[in-house]
């Protein structure tokens, strides 16, 4: 009897011990929909990573000791995958700034696209999001293993207002799976500023009320032809992609300046990706909202034609 009294307590005891360690473990399911963990240095992006809400939740990056990683996050609507690094950077729905090692955002219900940006700094870092969801939410997915920049090119000069630089870029029969173009100016100077490319790069603002803006012509040169084109951007921060270029062709860009006068810094970058590889930018120093005539994939193009502004053109390489 005394023994059977004994089985009785002993399973009791354990069911307890059971129920205690299993409501923890079913609270933090709930609440934690992921923790990735990466590296990064300095000018370097992150992979994207897609992640699904159920309800509104919170996405936290903790980056090491001294390193600044900002957090940015475009929302997706319908189907297909997420956009470029690059994209997201600068057409993104919400950032959040590291300052302090912790950069932290809500997220609204819905599908995000997530990115890490390395502003200064080196190291690694978690990014973590939760949510106060009553049921598990699917984790952020990791997209294949990326390419990266196959070419980079990086061009500067001093524009007065009215005037225009024009660069060509040929597109080699081996082809590109994608060409971009990211533009930034500044006003007052006399003195251009040459910025070292390392990477691709898409950080500056304008100052004293300089604005240049970003066209890109198909196998027509605006110095000598009158072009039409539907691969712009209005500066003073521009981004213009094609995806994929034509082999064979050269694409002119034209960087105007539409009012004021400063410095600018053009860079390029171009990609050789295979199939349907996702393509991950390594940016630099970028901290300002960027305008772009579209940015729905990685192709800019948009639907309706500009043609090229009538200009002074100063610079043709």
């Amino acid at each position: 009897m005394m023994r059977t009294f004994w089985k009785i307590g002993i399973t009791c005891l354990m069911l307890i011990v059971c129920a205690l360690v299993a409501v923890p473990a079913s609270a933090e399911e709930m609440s934690v929909l992921s923790e990735q963990q990466a590296s990064l240095w300095q000018g370097q992006t992150s992979q994207v990573y897609e992640v699904t809400l159920n309800c509104p939740g919170t996405a936290t990056v903790v980056s090491s000791y001294g390193a600044r990683f900002d957090l940015y996050a475009k929302k997706k609507w319908g189907y297909g995958s997420c956009p470029s690094p690059n994209s997201i950077l600068y057409n993104y729905d919400k950032v959040a700034y590291g300052y302090s090692g912790t950069a932290t955002m809500t997220l609204e219900a819905g599908t995000w696209c997530l990115v890490v940006y390395g502003f200064s700094g080196s190291g690694s870092y978690s990014l973590r999001v939760t949510s106060n969801c009553p049921y598990p939410t699917p984790y952020p997915t990791p997209y294949p293993t990326p390419c990266g920049v196959y070419k980079s090119d990086t061009r500067t000069g001093f524009l007065n207002q009215g005037q225009a630089a024009v660069y060509g870029y040929y597109i080699p029969t081996d082809g590109r799976s994608k060409i971009e173009w990211s533009m930034t100016s500044s006003g007052g100077g006399s003195t251009p500023i040459i910025v070292a490319s390392a990477g691709q790069s898409v950080e500056s603002s304008s100052y004293g009320g300089s604005t240049f803006d970003l066209y890109v012509f198909k196998d027509c040169n605006p110095q000598n032809s009158y072009c039409n084109t539907r691969y712009y951007s209005y500066g003073p921060n521009a981004y213009v992609s094609v995806a994929p270029p034509s082999s064979g062709s050269t694409y002119y860009v034209m960087v105007y300046a539409r009012s004021g006068s400063g410095t600018y810094n053009l860079k390029m970058n171009s990609y050789k990706c295979g199939g349907t590889t996702p393509i991950i930018v390594a940016s630099a120093g970028m901290d300002a909202t960027m305008s772009t005539a579209s940015a729905a994939s990685d192709d800019t193009g948009s639907g309706s034609e500009v043609s090229a502004p009538s200009a002074e053109i100063v610079i043709s390489e």
